[in-house]
């Protein structure tokens, strides 16, 4: 892959981490809006537990499905110069997505009592029936998210072709907006949690809405004048068909690995649904900025490689991505293991949740963190088959996981509780990614591991340092502010700034290639860059 293509890349990743950094940033105020409403009280296990369902769906079939399985394809005809087949391409796709997914909404909000048990079965021990009665009435609720979030996806995947990125990258903010707006109108305006947590439902779908309303005017200004029509025959559509099918099930069995641990988790109490989500929230935020954010914009250069069958790049830049990706998440699993707890009491310790709720949280997030980087290089690796065509691969990984999963969580969800359902998901992850990593090597060739390797050994070397210093940071300057919201702000704020000043510092020392790239970005910051439009 040339410099000029890695450069503008790089460019195009800088800009979609910013604001995905700032997306998750406004998620962590919802988050922690959520807790002060809250807490951990069996209304919001009730929540928990209704969101579940319908996300569960919406990952099968809205998100990364309809997504991975449409941009290749739309990608391939534009490249092609079939604009006018490409929109036809869309528009029959949206059709049908809006019809298949509107009847598993509808089928959902039917049978909301039956996905209830379904999900945590463990609740007719655990649960009082007014609050099943409450995840029944937020399930029904919620499960139209499936339909408008199958829409957006498709927005996104039209809008991301022409790499253009900011009204996707836009639109979860919003979403999160309108969510802390919902929940603080609440939190003042009732003292019962149960039309607290209604109004959280609720608008977490206006949320939902706005996302897709930003997006859809630019889709229409984009599109191919005429070029709308109905076509249920191209063979381009029956492509998308055939990709998004192992998609779907490879991504349903990811997902059922989540169903699992709801299922464990719901036989310990009924917060503990809420305790391992509260956990993954934070576990989420610096990998879901770095691995999205590169997964974004990988997968539409991977599909144009892919289809060009101009390999060497396609290797190289997906190489270049898994290298970049624990590069910048290790650091952040060296941070959750020294400051996991001091990080979770300053971002939820107030209202109505409490010390002994931090404590379980933390606990979770400990085993959560351990395969942080693999988590984001495996959302590289599948979206690497994604951008050749083949989607047969990790739902075979799918398989082997789910299966581990059962185990794994049958071995640790008694001896460590929530904690042990955490380590199994982490074990599990790991697995996945030495499978797809051997599965995509076979197919494509060598990634050089080697590279991979040596950088990921240099990167856990300059993170011991990193540990020293942000934890050293963070104690000196804890027993000196104590213990209040500024004083803990400035710990922790400061435990992480020295550990990352002390990383920076080792990876210079330790010339790793990464840091190059990433101090190469920075020079080139205020440059304008590439012809990727972000507009």
């Amino acid at each position: 892959m040339g410099n000029e293509s890695h450069r503008r890349l790089a460019l195009i990743a800088a800009f979609l981490m910013a604001a995905t950094a700032l997306s998750r940033v406004l998620g962590l105020v919802r988050e922690m809006v959520m807790a002060w409403s809250l807490g951990l009280s069996p209304e919001m296990g009730a929540f928990t537990v209704a969101f579940k369902a319908p996300s569960l769906v919406w990952t099968m079939v809205s998100d990364t499905a309809l997504s991975a399985a449409f941009i290749p394809v739309f990608s391939a005809l534009l490249v092609k110069g079939n604009t006018k087949e490409a929109w036809r391409v869309a528009g029959t796709v949206a059709f049908l997505a809006a019809v298949v997914l509107g009847a598993v909404s509808l089928a959902g909000m039917v049978f909301a009592r039956q996905v209830v048990f379904i999900m945590a079965p463990g609740f007719q021990e655990t649960a009082t029936a007014s609050t099943i009665s409450l995840a029944v009435e937020l399930t029904r609720v919620m499960f139209p998210l499936v339909l408008l979030l199958g829409l957006s996806a498709i927005c996104t995947g039209i809008l991301n072709s022409y790499d253009r990125f900011a009204l996707p990258a836009v639109g979860p903010l919003l979403w999160n907006i309108v969510i802390v707006g919902f929940v603080v109108f609440a939190a003042f305006a009732f003292t019962d949690y149960s039309p607290r947590v209604t109004y959280l439902a609720w608008g977490v779908v206006a949320g939902t809405l706005v996302q897709l309303g930003v997006q859809v005017p630019a889709v229409v200004r984009q599109r191919e004048p005429g070029s709308l029509a109905l076509d249920l025959k191209n063979p381009a559509v029956r492509r998308v068909g055939l990709l998004a099918g192992p998609v779907v099930l490879s991504l349903g069995l990811v997902n059922f690995n989540w169903l699992v641990n709801t299922i464990f988790a719901s036989y310990i109490s009924v917060a503990a649904p809420t305790v391992i989500d509260k956990a993954f929230r934070l576990f989420q935020l610096p990998q879901g900025v770095f691995a999205v954010a590169l997964g974004t914009v990988l997968l539409p250069s991977l599909s144009r490689l892919g289809a060009e069958r101009k390999m060497e790049e396609f290797r190289s830049t997906l190489g270049f991505g898994i290298r970049q990706v624990f590069f910048l998440t290790l650091p952040f699993t060296a941070f959750f293991l020294v400051l996991g707890e001091p990080t979770v009491r300053l971002i939820y310790e107030r209202g109505a949740f409490e010390s002994a709720d931090t404590q379980a949280v933390a606990w979770a997030l400990y085993f959560f963190c351990i395969s942080m980087a693999f988590v984001s290089a495996n959302t590289l690796l599948t979206r690497g088959f994604y951008g050749i065509q083949k989607t047969w691969p990790p739902l075979i990984m799918g398989v082997v996981n789910l299966g581990l999963n059962v185990l794994f969580n049958w071995l640790f969800y008694r001896p460590l509780g929530v904690g042990g359902i955490t380590l199994a998901t982490s074990l599990v992850t790991i697995c996945n990614f030495a499978g797809l990593y051997w599965l995509l090597r076979r197919d494509i060739g060598s990634l050089n591991g080697r590279g991979i390797a040596k950088g990921v050994a240099l990167t856990v070397l300059a993170c011991l340092p990193l540990a020293a210093a942000g934890y050293g940071a963070w104690w000196g300057l804890d027993h000196l502010l104590g213990r209040s919201v500024l004083g803990q702000l400035a710990s922790v704020a400061g435990g992480y700034l020295v550990g990352l000043a002390v990383y920076a510092a080792a990876a210079r020392l330790l010339r790793l290639p990464e840091m190059q790239q990433v101090l190469g970005l920075v020079r080139r910051g205020r440059e304008r860059g590439g012809e990727a439009r972000v507009d």
